[in-house]
């Protein structure tokens, strides 16, 4: 059986891809993203792009911009999986 890694499974939560679509949804740039967060383009493109992961703080930063809670990157990976007790 393979060995699951840490980053195997925050890969799995897709958070990138869910930052991406919140923030095509508003019609906003990295930039603009920036200016609203605090954070800078090139750090937001690679969390999009999963090459980094954002701490939980850079997350609930940028969860506040877009008014959603935390839950939101982390709801629907929680229903895909069984529980395995």
């Amino acid at each position: 059986m393979a060995k699951t890694t840490l980053t195997d499974e925050l890969h799995r939560y897709e958070i990138g891809s869910k930052l991406r679509a919140l923030r095509l949804k508003k019609k906003l740039g990295l930039v603009d993203l920036g200016r609203h967060t605090g954070l800078s383009p090139a750090l937001l493109s690679k969390l999009e792009r999963g090459k980094m992961f954002p701490t939980l703080q850079t997350l609930l930063r940028i969860a506040m911009v877009f008014s959603v809670d935390l839950d939101y990157f982390f709801a629907d990976h929680r229903k895909k999986r069984a529980l395995a007790i």
